[in-house]
């Protein structure tokens, strides 16, 4: 007879395509979720998966039992909420966020992250938006703070925080809140986020829209580099002032008017993720986004 572990490793192969995702998933060995999915199939006696398709198929009694199986995993977690066995979340939570979370908030986060959920194990990936949703869709993280929100299926979002855009510059440049605009830039450029950005692309559009499309725009998958960039006198800097915020009180940078649109950022994850552990991480997320911005709300 067959377990729920057997049941488990044959619901996320299904749900993500892969005997390697669904094994990452579950932290086994994929020989590990072969062995579980041939129990399974010997005591059935029926093969469930086509594993000559990429992504792995089910098969017509695949796709019947799956029905059941789906049902079987959901009732196995109401049953243990009903006694209330609601032991602390364990095992690996894969976390990708931005770097402009990374830069701002994310150290506060991850500890009250530990403090609440003492049991769970961390795995950080930091990259672009278009990068982190590749990976959410791909199965290769299981929660994300991005640019958002992601409209792939089965993909929730949940506002996270926003962050309101300006341009920085060092004060050797001349420039100042008083007679800076963008007509005012002459030969230097602007410093933004990557080409493929919401940003970036914005941008760009305010500049054509005042004819300006002279301007260099210089971008950077790197926010650390445009921080360095703009330090260093090379340009404009195109960010969240938030970013750089002990620059500015430090006096290295400047912040001054801008015209672009507030940045929205959202926590995404997949339905299938168990959704009291994701609304968990996310009310912790946004608690903590919020303190940082009523801390900052007074920046220049």
């Amino acid at each position: 007879m067959f377990d729920f572990k057997e049941i488990e490793a044959f619901v996320w192969i299904t749900r993500l395509g892969s005997f390697r995702l669904a094994a990452q998933h579950l932290h086994l060995t994929q020989p590990s979720i072969s062995e579980r999915i041939n129990k399974l199939e010997t005591s059935l006696e029926t093969r469930l998966l086509e594993r000559t398709r990429r992504p792995v198929k089910p098969t017509p009694k695949g796709r019947e039992f799956y029905r059941h199986a789906e049902g079987l995993l959901e009732a196995r977690q109401k049953a243990l909420s009903s006694v209330k066995l609601n032991a602390p979340f364990q095992g690996v939570l894969r976390l990708g966020v931005v770097e402009t979370v990374a830069h701002s908030w994310l150290p506060d986060f991850l500890s009250a992250l530990a403090h609440r959920f003492p049991e769970l194990t961390l795995e950080l990936e930091v990259d672009s938006s278009p990068g982190l949703a590749a990976m959410l869709t791909a199965g290769d993280i299981d929660l994300a703070f991005l640019m958002g929100p992601v409209t792939a299926e089965n993909v929730l979002n949940r506002f996270l925080c926003h962050y309101t855009m300006g341009f920085v510059v060092s004060p050797t440049l001349g420039l100042n809140a008083d007679n800076f605009s963008l007509r005012r830039l002459g030969h230097l450029p602007l410093i933004s986020f990557a080409r493929n950005s919401r940003p970036y692309h914005e941008l760009g559009s305010l500049l054509h829209q005042m004819a300006l499309d002279k301007v260099k725009l210089h971008c950077s998958s790197s926010l650390w580099t445009i921080v360095r960039m703009t330090l260093d006198g090379l340009g404009v800097g195109a960010i969240p002032p938030r970013i750089v915020a002990e620059e500015i009180r430090q006096g290295t940078l400047l912040s001054l008017p801008c015209e672009l649109p507030e940045l929205t950022f959202t926590a995404c994850w997949p339905t299938h993720m168990e959704n009291a552990l994701a609304e968990g991480v996310c009310e912790l997320a946004i608690e903590i986004a919020r303190q940082d911005q009523d801390t900052h709300t007074a920046l220049p």
